[in-house]
């Protein structure tokens, strides 16, 4: 038996190592679908995080309807008292490019992929810009900034002058 055999029958190939991963997520899906018919949930509700003094502002900004003629933002009118307020958020990056580090991104209410968490969109998500560049992270962040309504960058919300907080 030559080494090139025995070291193939040592060792697993690389099918043997991907397939079960791919299928993982899938396996993982299936056992869930079975074992319940309703939807995952957090105990906090829609949210992945719990509701404290950093998350309260995703619950008043999920409010945010789309209505009028040109389907513009309506704002509940506790949000429009917002406008130009200094804010504190937590919430999960989105990074926009590639990099370790980014000054411009997205924070969301949600982490993308909780299959437990509410879809993701325009009401909670902002458009983060920050004068310091943020590592890239998968934790949640607290951020404070001055929070604007109907900014140009297509979401409902903009957090300008972005700093890291600390819990």
């Amino acid at each position: 038996m030559s080494t090139a055999t025995r070291l193939g029958a040592a060792m697993p190939g690389r099918r043997q190592i991907l397939l079960p991963l791919a299928l993982a997520p899938v396996a993982g899906w299936a056992v869930w679908a079975t074992g319940t018919s309703d939807l995952p949930s957090h105990p906090t509700g829609p949210f992945h995080l719990p509701l404290d003094e950093t998350t309260t502002i995703w619950r008043d900004l999920r409010a945010v309807r789309m209505g009028g003629l040109a389907g513009d933002p309506q704002f509940p009118v506790k949000v429009s008292a917002l406008d130009g307020q200094p804010v504190v958020v937590r919430g999960f990056m989105v990074p926009l490019t590639n990099g370790a580090a980014h000054n411009r991104f997205i924070l969301s209410a949600n982490p993308m992929g909780c299959p437990a968490c509410e879809s993701p969109g325009p009401s909670t998500m902002m458009h983060v810009h920050s004068g310091i560049a943020l590592l890239a992270t998968r934790e949640p962040l607290i951020l404070a900034g001055t929070l604007r309504l109907r900014p140009q960058e297509g979401l409902f919300y903009r957090l300008d002058r972005a700093e890291q907080r600390w819990a």
